[in-house]
């Protein structure tokens, strides 16, 4: 019997170097080859990958350019809808075969007032956006403006449909004793433009908290 030796197993003979002319065969590393778990990246996988980042970033920029556009649009109804709503209401004095008066009503009041703060609000966000357009500056470091506009664009909406609750309640309660008159009509009217106001609000409020959930993504240096 041989005896037994000691020391590293012997290497395998190295393979024939291919005739001259052929050229050697191509090695393609693929999840395949690595049994042990890793994966080595092909050219055809990489090129695959990088397009599909190129992707999402061209789709996240149209995003963030959709959401900037309407966002600033929603600005824009805000405060025409709660300047001809509050204007409406206000216009509504001594009106009527009772020579009526929105001031008269808490209600009307009440609505008139969340109106002028959603007036000024928004005319306030319509001015952020323009300055941050032209100065690529934010007026509030987003930060904390991102929490402002999510508070403000959720108290703003719950305030107008309470307001406009309360003034289509009293409304009725007036028609039912007393009847329709120019009175009332331009009470609704102001009431139905504050709900379209509502609406609007609403729709920033989904914007802003998208924004406010994705501080460290695209979408707040939008907003």
């Amino acid at each position: 019997m041989a005896a037994l030796t000691t020391g590293s197993p012997p290497r395998p003979a190295p393979l024939p170097a291919p005739p001259e002319g052929i050229p050697a065969p191509a090695l393609v590393a693929n999840r395949e080859q690595r049994a042990d778990g890793w994966h080595v990246w092909s050219g055809g996988e990489r090129r695959e990958e990088a397009s599909r980042g190129v992707s999402r970033i061209l789709w996240r920029g149209r995003l963030a350019a959709s959401l900037w556009k309407a966002a600033v649009g929603a600005r824009v109804a805000e405060a025409v809808l709660c300047l001809v709503a509050f204007s409406v209401l206000a216009a509504d004095h001594r009106k009527g075969w009772a020579l009526d008066s929105y001031d008269r009503y808490k209600q009307f009041r009440y609505c008139v007032s969340v109106n002028v703060i959603g007036f000024v609000y928004s005319g306030f966000q319509v001015y952020a956006q323009v300055h941050h357009m032209m100065k690529k500056k934010h007026i509030i470091d987003r930060s904390v403006g991102d929490y402002f506009d999510f508070a403000m664009d959720q108290i703003l909406a719950y305030l107008l449909i309470s307001a406009s609750s309360s003034a289509t309640a009293r409304i009725a309660d007036w028609v039912s004793n007393w009847g329709t008159d120019p009175f009332p009509s331009m009470a609704n009217g102001s009431v139905a433009v504050s709900f379209l106001a509502f609406l609007a609000f609403a729709f920033s409020s989904l914007i802003s908290a998208y924004n406010l959930f994705n501080q460290n993504n695209f979408g707040s240096q939008f907003q």
